[in-house]
C-alpha cells in the first residue's frame, strides 16, 4: 500500500469529478493503460475499498488520474468528492487485465458507459501508435444519459483527427433530433451503434467497460455473432452502497 496526494481536481461533468494524484513519496506509479487502482479508507471503524480505472493519458500526464461518478450516500463519493489538493488517501495497485494485448486486430471496438470510458482515454497514445504502425481501425463508443454527461470528449475528438479513429457519443435520454448535432453525436444506446458497425468476429476485438446491463447486452450480441471469447474483453463497474 502507498499514499497518494491529491494534486488537482475538477468537475468533468455535472456528476463526475476528475482527480489527479501523485505518490506522496515521490515515486512513480507505473501502470498499463486499462488498469485500475484501489482506494482504501475507513468509515465508522470499517475499512472499505473502491476501485477506479486510471484515466491518465499514458506518457502524457505524469499524475495518476481517476474519474469518480456521484453515487448518492456512497462512502467513496463522500470521500473523493470532498478531497482538496494536499489531502491524502491510501491506495494499492494497479490491477486489472482490460489492457491492449500484443495481438493487433484489424479493428478495435471500444464500448463504454459513464466512467467506463476512462481506460480508453488512457490507451489513446497506444491506439494511435497501432493505427500508424499497423493500419488498425479504432472505434470508441461512449454511452451517457445526456450531452452534459459526456466525458473527455475533447480528447476523443482530437484522436478522431487521425485517419482510422472514429468516436461516437450516444445519449440514452436525449430526444431526437438533437439541436445543432455534431457528427459524432447520436441518440440511443451504444449497442445500437455497435449493431450498425457490422461486427466481424474474424477481424474485430471488442472491449466492454461500464454498466453491467450494457456489458451483458453487448456480450450477448457478441456471442450471437460467434465471437471467440478472447476477442471480447470486459470490466463491469458496479456502484456499491
Amino acid at each position: 500500500m502507498y499514499t497518494l496526494t491529491l494534486q488537482s481536481a475538477r468537475m468533468a461533468s455535472p456528476s463526475t469529478r476528475h482527480l489527479a494524484f501523485a505518490r506522496s513519496d515521490g515515486q512513480a506509479v507505473s501502470f498499463i493503460p486499462g488498469q485500475f487502482i484501489t482506494i482504501h479508507f475507513e468509515i465508522d471503524g470499517k475499512m472499505l475499498r473502491r476501485s477506479y480505472s486510471v484515466a491518465s493519458i499514458a506518457g502524457v500526464e505524469p499524475t495518476i488520474d481517476i474519474a469518480v461518478s456521484y453515487v448518492k450516500d456512497g462512502p467513496g463519493t463522500e470521500l473523493l468528492f470532498h478531497l482538496q489538493p494536499g489531502d491524502e488517501v491510501q491506495a494499492t495497485g494497479p490491477f486489472g487485465r482490460l489492457i491492449l494485448e500484443e495481438e493487433i486486430p484489424q479493428r478495435y471496438i471500444l464500448m463504454a458507459t459513464g466512467t467506463g470510458v476512462t481506460p480508453y482515454r488512457s490507451m489513446l497514445p497506444l491506439l494511435a501508435a497501432r493505427i500508424k504502425s499497423h493500419g488498425t481501425q479504432v472505434i470508441v463508443l461512449q454511452g451517457v444519459k445526456t450531452r452534459q454527461d459526456l466525458l473527455y470528449a475533447e480528447d476523443f475528438i482530437a484522436a478522431a483527427e487521425l485517419p482510422g479513429f472514429t468516436f461516437y457519443a450516444c445519449y440514452s435520454r436525449e430526444q431526437a433530433p438533437l439541436v445543432d448535432p455534431q457528427p459524432f453525436e447520436h441518440c440511443g444506446y451504444v449497442q445500437d451503434i455497435f449493431n450498425k458497425l457490422e461486427p466481424n468476429p474474424e477481424q474485430d476485438i471488442v472491449y466492454l467497460c461500464g454498466n453491467p446491463s450494457m456489458i451483458d447486452a453487448a456480450f450477448a450480441q457478441c456471442k450471437a455473432l460467434d465471437f471467440p471469447m478472447p476477442h471480447v474483453r470486459r470490466e463491469k463497474y458496479i456502484s456499491p452502497n
